[in-house]
């Protein structure tokens, strides 16, 4: 009686039905602390998707054991709609540097959408006697003792750096740091040799010639660094390491759900003022599900060979 009640009223007075699911809240896992890339990405994306859902939007940092605890979360997560992960480039080299992990990344989640891609570029200290890769890999070859920094054991900076050490035949020393930002400023004094990074993170110093930037790790130049070659142009063409950021969603979830979720995902990272902020922040444009599991599916088959090959574990 009550439901037929209630049915009557809101067809009376023409109840949008969005309205009766804007209690609903929709959380957005980031797996790692807040202030970092990708908990900025999570903050641009947050107010657009709330409002193409209709529904209250929340980000919740579950961060630890580089990124598996959030990750852990959302694949063990109702299949319900209601939780997404924010996940990135780790959530691939994770697979290949951890010796177990709890949860299948390539069966547990699913693809939704892909938000960007961010290019990497290598940079070395400006006193460091090297003005190309192909000088640094030369000399490298011939006994120079170079060593690079990294944000951590298993991180994007450190897997992107022994893949010069594999494809080029180098004996490049690997200096661990707790954080991006720590290591780049040891570079910038002098402490070790180069690293590799997120471009647009390092591009205001490689403008006020605080650091020296060699390739771009990409198949493609930079807008922003223009006269910087690509890796392909380098005569390194293994040297591509691209950061990224998508939405994924635990698997179980209904297809209907899915679909709806990523045409609300992809008209949100469209928005103007959210498509400037991403542009901004130096990513691509965005891509729907099949684009998604296809960047999955190729940086599953590029990296863990080369995690396993050059015994890269995580601390």
């Amino acid at each position: 009686m009550f439901k037929i009640l209630f049915v009557c009223i809101a067809l009376f007075f023409n109840i949008n039905p969005v309205w009766a699911q804007s209690n609903e809240v929709i959380k957005i896992v980031v797996p790692f602390a807040p202030g970092g890339p990708i908990d900025l990405v999570a903050r641009i994306i947050q107010p657009a998707l709330a409002k193409e859902l209709g529904k209250t939007v929340i980000i919740e940092n579950r961060a630890g054991a580089g990124g598996t605890i959030g990750v852990g979360a959302v694949a063990t997560s109702a299949p319900d709609g209601k939780t997404l992960l924010l996940a990135s480039g780790a959530f691939v080299l994770s697979a290949g540097t951890m010796s177990s992990l709890p949860y299948d990344p390539r069966k547990d989640l699913e693809p939704i959408a892909l938000m960007g891609q961010v290019q990497t570029v290598l940079v070395v200290r400006p006193s460091l006697d090297v003005n190309s890769l192909n000088d640094l890999v030369n000399k490298g070859r011939n006994g120079a003792k170079f060593n690079f920094g990294s944000s951590g054991m298993g991180s994007s900076m450190h897997i992107a750096s022994e893949l010069i050490n594999l494809s080029a035949g180098t004996h490049f020393q690997h200096v661990p740091y707790k954080g991006a930002a720590l290591a780049i400023n040891d570079l910038m004094g002098g402490n070790f040799d180069f690293l590799i990074a997120d471009l647009p993170v390092l591009a205001p110093f490689i403008k006020d010639g605080k650091l020296k930037a060699l390739v771009i790790c990409d198949s493609q130049r930079s807008s922003r660094l223009p006269q910087i070659p690509h890796a392909v142009e380098a005569g390194l063409p293994e040297l591509q390491m691209n950061n990224w950021y998508g939405l994924m969603m635990p698997a179980g979830v209904s297809v209907k759900v899915k679909s709806d979720m990523e045409l609300a995902l992809l008209k949100a990272f469209r928005a103007p003022e959210i498509a400037y902020r991403l542009t901004d922040l130096g990513l691509s444009a965005p891509g729907d599900a099949a684009t998604f599991k296809n960047k999955l599916n190729s940086e599953f088959e590029k990296w863990i060979p080369v995690i396993r090959k050059a015994g890269i574990r995580s601390e």
